[in-house]
Protein backbone atom coordinates (compact mmCIF):
# COMPACT_ATOMS: atom_id res chain seq x y z
CA UNK A 1 0.00 0.00 0.00
CA UNK A 2 0.99 3.68 -0.76
CA UNK A 3 0.85 4.84 2.59
CA UNK A 4 2.79 1.99 4.31
CA UNK A 5 5.59 3.01 1.86
CA UNK A 6 5.70 6.85 2.75
CA UNK A 7 5.15 5.30 6.67
CA UNK A 8 1.50 6.54 7.11
CA UNK A 9 -0.38 5.42 9.70
CA UNK A 10 -4.40 3.76 9.07
CA UNK A 11 -6.32 7.10 8.48
CA UNK A 12 -3.37 9.59 8.08
CA UNK A 13 -3.68 9.48 4.52
CA UNK A 14 -7.65 10.69 5.24
CA UNK A 15 -6.51 13.53 7.77
CA UNK A 16 -4.17 15.21 5.44
CA UNK A 17 -6.80 14.87 2.74
CA UNK A 18 -9.02 16.68 4.75
CA UNK A 19 -6.98 19.30 5.96
CA UNK A 20 -6.11 19.98 2.50
CA UNK A 21 -9.51 20.12 1.67
CA UNK A 22 -10.03 17.19 -0.49
CA UNK A 23 -7.60 18.90 -2.97
CA UNK A 24 -4.32 18.61 -4.09
CA UNK A 25 -2.23 21.70 -2.65
CA UNK A 26 -0.72 23.12 -5.35
CA UNK A 27 -3.04 23.10 -8.52
CA UNK A 28 -6.26 23.36 -5.70
CA UNK A 29 -8.70 21.70 -8.50
CA UNK A 30 -7.99 17.69 -8.81
CA UNK A 31 -9.83 15.83 -6.36
CA UNK A 32 -8.36 12.30 -6.36
CA UNK A 33 -12.30 11.08 -7.35
CA UNK A 34 -11.05 9.15 -10.62
CA UNK A 35 -7.14 8.63 -9.01
CA UNK A 36 -6.19 9.28 -5.25
CA UNK A 37 -3.90 12.40 -5.10
CA UNK A 38 -0.12 10.82 -4.29
CA UNK A 39 1.89 11.01 -1.46
CA UNK A 40 4.74 13.65 -2.05
CA UNK A 41 7.72 13.37 0.25
CA UNK A 42 10.87 15.15 0.07
CA UNK A 43 13.45 13.18 -1.63
CA UNK A 44 16.67 13.97 0.68
CA UNK A 45 14.71 13.42 4.26
CA UNK A 46 11.67 10.84 3.18
CA UNK A 47 9.39 13.37 5.31
CA UNK A 48 5.70 13.49 3.91
CA UNK A 49 4.85 17.08 2.65
CA UNK A 50 1.09 16.85 1.53
CA UNK A 51 -0.65 15.04 -1.24
CA UNK A 52 -0.62 16.26 -4.85
CA UNK A 53 -2.15 15.39 -8.48
CA UNK A 54 -0.29 13.00 -10.77
CA UNK A 55 0.82 16.56 -12.78
CA UNK A 56 1.69 18.56 -9.87
CA UNK A 57 3.95 15.58 -8.26
CA UNK A 58 5.42 15.77 -11.73
CA UNK A 59 6.10 19.39 -11.92
CA UNK A 60 7.93 19.05 -8.33
CA UNK A 61 10.19 16.11 -10.07
CA UNK A 62 10.85 18.67 -12.66
CA UNK A 63 12.13 20.92 -9.87
CA UNK A 64 14.46 18.65 -8.57
CA UNK A 65 12.63 20.48 -5.00
CA UNK A 66 14.83 23.29 -5.72
CA UNK A 67 12.98 26.28 -4.44
CA UNK A 68 15.10 28.94 -6.70
CA UNK A 69 13.66 27.06 -9.42
CA UNK A 70 10.17 27.81 -8.30
CA UNK A 71 10.99 31.44 -7.32
CA UNK A 72 12.10 31.86 -11.03
CA UNK A 73 9.18 30.34 -12.16
CA UNK A 74 6.63 32.68 -10.40
CA UNK A 75 9.05 35.99 -11.07
CA UNK A 76 9.24 34.59 -14.73
CA UNK A 77 5.25 34.63 -14.98
CA UNK A 78 4.73 37.96 -13.42
CA UNK A 79 7.69 39.59 -15.01
CA UNK A 80 8.96 38.09 -18.28
CA UNK A 81 12.13 38.64 -19.50
CA UNK A 82 10.87 39.68 -22.98
CA UNK A 83 8.84 42.71 -21.81
CA UNK A 84 11.96 44.35 -20.58
CA UNK A 85 14.13 43.39 -23.87
CA UNK A 86 11.74 43.67 -26.70
CA UNK A 87 8.27 44.59 -25.13
CA UNK A 88 4.73 43.17 -24.57
CA UNK A 89 5.03 41.92 -28.25
CA UNK A 90 1.27 39.48 -29.23
CA UNK A 91 1.30 37.33 -32.21
CA UNK A 92 -2.16 38.61 -33.34
CA UNK A 93 -0.09 42.17 -34.09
Amino acid sequence: MVQQTYGLKAGQYDELYAAQGGVCWLCRRAKGVSKKLSVDHDHATGYVRGLLCTTCNKLLGHLRDDPDFAYRIADYLVDPPAYKAIGKVRPDT
